[in-house]
């Protein structure tokens, strides 16, 4: 499996999971308490958007590394 296919991966679990934790009955805070509740689904959703965009800026390196590889020494960047 090469690194393109493990960050989609990733990214694809990392949101499967939020909304697992989010879906489920059982929180770390139930939510009828007002306020906390909402506070961990909150923090689920977060981490879901912030591992999507670390895994974003690795697979946009990842495939301007490859298009710099793809290239012939002697044409110049784009």
């Amino acid at each position: 499996m090469d690194k393109k296919t493990k960050y989609k991966l990733n990214i694809g679990i990392g949101f499967v999971i939020a909304l697992i934790y989010l879906l489920l009955p059982t929180d770390f805070v139930p939510d009828p308490v007002p306020v906390a509740g909402w506070i961990d689904d909150i923090i689920a959703i977060l981490l879901a958007i912030a591992n999507a965009v670390r895994m974003g800026a690795k697979l946009r390196n990842a495939n301007n590394n490859g298009k710099e590889l793809a290239q012939k020494p002697d044409q110049p960047k784009q």
